[in-house]
């Protein structure tokens, strides 16, 4: 759903004291600073702030590990070669702890005290999201201590297995007051990515569950069947997309169109991708990358205007991520037949999503090396191509740690990153709690 951004700020509460005790508080109140921002202003605040993060840092970073964008200048060479810093990720780390998971926090609370449950919903996956997602990049990251504000500068961290255990508490909140008619205020237009509709709300919570589920292939037998089941309620649609979809002026643009504007010539197409898609003939290369003069999309090409415009969406679950883990799933239980419907229907997703017409996503399928068939499809096929599809996607470089595939080779060295290194801010002001030991070689939980 199309939404536009509003804006970057970050939301504070303002607690509002009198200054001596003998004034009347009543006549201490200044009705044009409200003690605290309603939901209308913080929800699309958060969402923005959200998607600037993720469209943003962690997109770029995880591009470069993933070979999905070549770094050619400044410090996405450095990234791209492994020199990969905790100066790097310190903007991010804070933006997100003092930011949407600060405000998050804060605004659970509050709804659940007011009883606004659809908008507690919305909170809880929102939250679950960020969670997921930043123990991923991470592993091992602060929560259950953490977004106290002052009362607690120094958090303890919690383990990654203990992350995903409460962003499963909380989805499963999301989706028990989704599911019932809403109590209290309700969302609607403030909501940049589904307008208030508790009925894809409740779809993205089991679309995360089915993320955070496929996640522990690699660990759990049960994790395939466990996927399956999240993805009967989940997106089932292109138009069900969570995305969030950026304004038409230059403070709304894309993070990806700043970065581009701002920082010409530092990323180009990744040199792996464009292997994958020209020995396809991709009809989606356009979307992705700018050709050159004679025509051709090589690694030495821009980003292409589908996820670089300044209006561009940045997607955060997708249909074609969803079908994806569906093939995946059946794929890893056996079931051949069913893994092979589900991998041509994300493919086909994936080209509908980027524009593809009809006659060319026929040609694209008709080719063996893209759909060789239900008998001969190998997990390697589905992972190459969710490569393909999820192209600028953090959640890209999690595939490739779980499964192997596409198959990458170092760009220096005998290893590929496997999670991001803890902040500078950390180890200076957290360093007690903070993880010891890690590298940027390390693994995280799922990825034993």
């Amino acid at each position: 759903m199309k939404r536009y951004l509003l804006g970057f700020c970050s939301v504070f509460v303002v607690l509002l004291t009198a200054c001596d005790t003998w004034i009347d508080p009543k006549i201490n109140v200044n009705p044009y600073a409200p003690e605290t921002a309603s939901y209308d202003v913080v929800l699309p605040t958060v969402q923005a702030g959200m998607a600037y993060v993720m469209g943003g840092d962690f997109g770029r970073y995880a591009s470069c590990l993933t070979q999905h964008n070549t770094g050619v200048d400044r410090q996405h060479l450095g990234i791209y070669n492994y020199t990969f810093t905790e100066s790097d990720v310190n903007n991010a780390w804070n933006t997100m702890y003092s930011g949407p998971m600060l405000d998050l926090e804060i605004l659970i609370d509050r709804a659940a005290a007011e009883g606004a449950t659809h908008y507690q919903g919305i909170f809880h996956v929102l939250q679950a999201y960020n969670l997921v997602t930043m123990s991923d990049l991470w592993g091992d990251i602060p929560y259950s201590a953490a977004l106290k504000g002052a009362a607690n500068t120094r958090p303890a961290y919690d383990k990654q297995q203990e992350i995903y255990a409460a962003a499963a508490a909380l989805l499963d909140g999301a989706v028990t007051v989704l599911s019932a008619p809403a109590q209290g205020r309700k969302p609607g237009a403030d909501d940049l990515i589904f307008g208030g509709k508790a009925s894809n709300w409740v779809k993205a919570a089991n679309a995360l569950r089915a993320r955070m589920a496929i996640h522990a292939a690699k660990m759990d037998q049960l994790a395939a069947s466990t996927a399956l089941t999240a993805l009967a309620g989940a997106i089932s649609s292109n138009a069900e997309d969570m995305q969030f979809t950026f304004g038409s002026v230059e403070t709304e643009g894309n993070p990806w169109y700043q970065f581009n504007t701002q920082r010409s010539g530092d990323l180009t197409f990744g040199v792996k991708l464009s292997e994958i898609m020209n020995g396809t003939n991709d009809p989606r290369r356009s979307a992705y990358c700018e050709a050159d003069k004679d025509g051709k999309f090589t690694p030495a090409c821009a980003m292409g205007s589908f996820y670089s415009s300044i209006n561009s969406a940045v997607p955060m679950l997708t249909f074609t991520e969803m079908k994806f883990i569906e093939a995946e799933a059946n794929m890893r239980l056996g079931k051949a037949a069913e893994a092979h419907a589900a991998y041509v229907a994300a493919v086909k997703a994936s080209l509908a999503r980027t524009g593809v017409s009809d006659a060319d996503a026929t040609a694209f399928m008709a080719q063996a090396n893209v759909d060789p068939g239900a008998t001969a499809l190998t997990l390697e096929n589905i992972m190459t191509q969710k490569y393909v599809a999820m192209y600028t996607q953090c959640e890209s470089w999690s595939d490739w740690r779980r499964s192997g595939f596409p198959s990458l080779a170092p760009v220096q060295g005998n290893e590929i990153p496997r999670r991001f290194p803890y902040p500078q801010s950390e180890r200076l002001y957290n360093g007690g709690n903070m993880p010891a030991g890690l590298t940027i070689f390390s693994r995280v939980w799922w990825d034993k």
